[in-house]
């Protein structure tokens, strides 16, 4: 299997925010064998296990979101229509006509409803629906609906992944599977003997609708210090490139308020010495990633925040470029190898 390949297996899985045990079995069989244990806790966190031959061994903790954005039904109309409310940060300007799967007691594919602008008076052509007010068409009865698919049942868009030029791909869930397929391809390429600690892969969940299982996963395990990684927005044309990160320049490597400088500084030193492509970005304040709630779970995680740039963030079709991505798994590889890391943060 290639790193391509793996990411869209990943990527595919449906983890709207709240239903992530509906991809524990898959996510069993595809990554399990990477590791020696697995569990899942009270919350829905998806916690790997590799151990190292070392005698008390650090605890390292790699940490990537599980959950995706989504929908959830909220009504039924006449017609075979659903009615859903967001789950996490839904981008409504890029929902009409969309393509939808609806994961109720049977697997219903659906298309978010859209009225031509010339059927629409003169002043709702530009006016921007609310979710609420978006309807989904299925083609089901209401009765059937109300059936196959409960009020609460989640709503993902459908999972379609193609390729661009220059070793671009694009597809739903990238933010952020895909820094867990590059976590999981980095502690897979690293023997044993190598690891400088026990490594714990953590698949969080509600990162998306508030944080919450960065927050547990990282107390059940209190390590002595954490990769976070999570997807950065990626500069395109129409926006300002000052502050985003250039797609094909690598790991983008926050400097922070919250990030724990020292680590930060060795991980830009790792990469530099392994010659690994990173970028530096800058956060003044919250992350908006699980960095936010590691560092200051328990007595105090020293965090480190590791981000993939992709375009298109929240959409059907994320892009993202499969050498920032091998950069991002070589960089892991590095970071659980370093003895020196291991030394000034292992207790």
């Amino acid at each position: 299997m290639t790193l391509n390949e793996l990411i869209v297996k990943l990527c595919g899985m449906m983890t709207v925010s709240g239903n992530e045990r509906h991809a524990t079995r898959e996510l069993e069989a595809l990554i399990g064998p990477t590791f020696d244990e697995m569990k899942v806790d009270a919350v829905g966190n998806h916690l790997f296990l590799k151990k190292s031959s070392r005698k008390n061994a650090p605890k390292i903790l790699i940490d990537c979101h599980l959950d995706e954005i989504g929908m959830m039904v909220s009504g039924y109309e006449d017609g075979g229509f659903l009615r859903v409310v967001n789950v996490g940060g839904v981008d409504t300007r890029i929902l009409p006509a969309g393509e939808v799967v609806i994961y109720g007691k049977e697997t219903l594919y659906g298309v978010v409803a859209t009225s031509p602008t010339y059927l629409l008076p003169p002043d709702d052509t530009e006016k921007l629906k609310k979710i609420t007010e978006l309807l989904i068409d299925t083609g089901y009865s209401k009765e059937e609906l109300q059936e196959l698919a409960p009020l609460g049942t989640p709503v993902g868009f459908k999972p379609v992944y193609g390729k661009l030029m220059n070793g671009r791909i694009y597809g739903k869930a990238f933010d952020d599977k895909a820094c867990g397929a590059c976590a999981v391809w980095g502690i897979d390429a690293v023997p044993r003997s190598e690891l400088a600690g026990d490594v714990y892969f953590l698949f969080s969940t509600f990162e998306e609708t508030g944080m919450l299982g960065g927050r547990t996963g990282g107390f059940g395990v209190r390590p002595d210090y954490a990769l976070c990684m999570d997807v950065t927005h990626a500069a395109i044309p129409d926006t300002p490139d000052l502050t985003l990160s250039p797609m094909g320049s690598g790991i983008s490597i926050t400097t922070g308020v919250i990030c724990n400088r020292r680590l930060t500084r060795m991980s830009m030193d790792l990469c530099r010495n392994g010659k690994i492509p990173f970028i530096p970005e800058a956060a003044t304040g919250s992350t908006g990633t699980n960095t936010n709630v590691l560092n200051n779970c328990a007595e105090g995680i020293p965090t480190t925040l590791w981000s993939l740039p992709i375009k298109s963030m929240h959409s059907a079709a994320e892009v993202l470029a499969l050498e920032d991505a091998k950069a991002l798994a070589a960089g892991v590889s590095a970071f659980i190898r370093s003895k020196e890391i291991a030394e000034v943060f292992g207790k």
